[in-house]
């Protein structure tokens, strides 16, 4: 199998290679074993059609801004796999943006501490795209989760989960050191509660949409609080990733 991969934000290429993808890139080398084209035209030789193309790029602009320079090399019927940490909003104007020119654009979450990984987007797109994503994660880890923008949608959540859970273990671990006869909460809270999924501050993202889809999130939402409150305390910000633009009802854009 072989695809075009854009960035290397969380070293994707390196993965890929692992698991016997071969990786073509733009000029440079991202690390791993990669194939070099010069110039986006070169992908139309190197990749064997329906074309693969995975993002492995930061949120924001710069998502934005690759697709505008490479979707003009692509032809109907390539697949982009949008494997950002994107807003899902965000990511619905560009399936919009996509299909218009017959492009699939599936976007897919990653959960690499999981082995597994979401993926969605329109049926065929999708089935395109399932076999690379198989390839990264555990037997039966790849999962659809439905239409444009669900998995990007479903990361988000899994962010609020993740972040709810490490202060749910954090108050545990106070309530096992006020054991009046000596507890060692470390080994304790690895053994009741181990594989905890790091938190992303992305879960901030979940306030506006929850108050704009009439879902009532408190213990998500006290967690997002109870984290800036932590924050502000040790005088650290929460970074949280940037949005090219803000929530969309899927009805009014696709």
């Amino acid at each position: 199998m072989r695809i075009g991969l854009f960035g290397n934000h969380t070293g994707l290429a390196g993965r890929l290679s692992v698991v016997g993808v071969e990786v073509v890139v733009d000029g440079g080398s991202p690390g791993g074993d990669v194939r070099t084209v010069e110039g986006l035209k070169g992908f139309l030789e190197a990749l064997d059609h329906p074309r693969l193309f995975l993002l492995d790029l930061p949120a924001g602009t710069e998502v934005d801004r690759v697709i505008d320079e490479a979707y003009v090399v692509m032809e109907p019927g390539d697949v982009v796999i949008d494997a950002t940490p994107s807003y899902w909003g965000d990511t619905l104007r560009r399936f919009r943006r996509m299909r218009h020119r017959s492009i699939f654009y599936v976007d897919a979450a990653l959960l690499p501490e999981r082995g597994a990984a979401l993926l969605a987007g329109d049926q065929r797109g999708t089935d395109l795209a399932m076999p690379l994503l198989e390839r990264l994660t555990r037997p039966g880890g790849a999962v659809r989760a439905g239409e444009a923008g669900a998995a990007h949608f479903a990361r988000m959540v899994h962010a609020g989960v993740a972040m709810a859970v490490e202060h749910a273990v954090s108050e545990a671990r106070q309530l096992l050191e006020a054991y009046p006869n000596e507890a060692d909460p470390e080994p304790i809270a690895d053994l009741l509660w181990p594989g905890r999924d790091a938190a992303s501050p992305a879960a901030a993202w979940l306030l506006e949409d929850a108050v704009r889809l009439h879902a009532v999130i408190p213990l998500l939402a006290q967690s997002v609080m109870l984290e800036m409150g932590a924050a502000l305390d040790d005088h650290r910000a929460v970074e949280v990733p940037p949005r090219v633009g803000g929530f969309v009802n899927p009805d009014d854009i696709l």
